[in-house]
């Protein structure tokens, strides 16, 4: 009888100790959309290079299972892997977002996926000026010397990003 007393007291014990652990504890699945928003200063291909991080902000509260795991405002990491300033005959600017890191609302930072290149306005008529000069009138070759329009990452703006490893909270 003392056994049985003594095995049934040591699993209320392990019980007691081991569920309120793991009864709060959320799992948040790869893949899960994080909606986040950009509120600096415009960004453009001149005004940044490669390398550059360029910090966004959470929208809104993110919750699962009625959990707070992302916070309003919360720090969102992106990375400039590509930037480019427009080029002449009407070429245009280019910026490329690749991946980043989301801070959670334990204040942990989490790697997250996202992909975008954002490219300026292509300003085709140029081309077409310089290629009719060389054949007509040489003075119309100037136009070569205009500009694309620069990519430009304006305030304001919601992009959804994706978390890219599942993770406890």
């Amino acid at each position: 009888m003392k056994k049985v007393l003594t095995v049934l007291i040591l699993f209320a014990f392990l019980m007691i100790s081991v569920v309120p652990a793991n009864a709060n504890n959320v799992l948040v699945n790869a893949g899960k959309r994080i909606p986040v928003v950009y509120n600096g200063e415009k960004v453009s291909g001149k005004t940044v290079n490669a390398g550059d991080k360029l910090y966004a902000q959470v929208q809104s509260d993110v919750r699962v299972n009625s959990k707070l795991v992302f916070k309003e405002g919360g720090t969102v990491i992106l990375n400039i892997a590509d930037a480019k300033k427009a080029r002449c005959w009407g070429n245009p600017g280019e910026i490329l977002l690749v991946n980043g890191s989301i801070e959670d609302a334990n204040g942990n930072f989490h790697p997250i996926e996202y992909n975008h290149k954002i490219t300026g306005e292509e300003k085709t008529w140029p081309k077409a000026m310089g290629a009719v000069s060389i054949f007509f009138l040489f003075p119309l070759a100037l136009f070569g010397f205009v500009h694309g329009g620069q990519a430009e990452i304006i305030s304001g703006k919601t992009i959804n990003v994706m978390l890219m490893n599942d993770f406890n909270i």
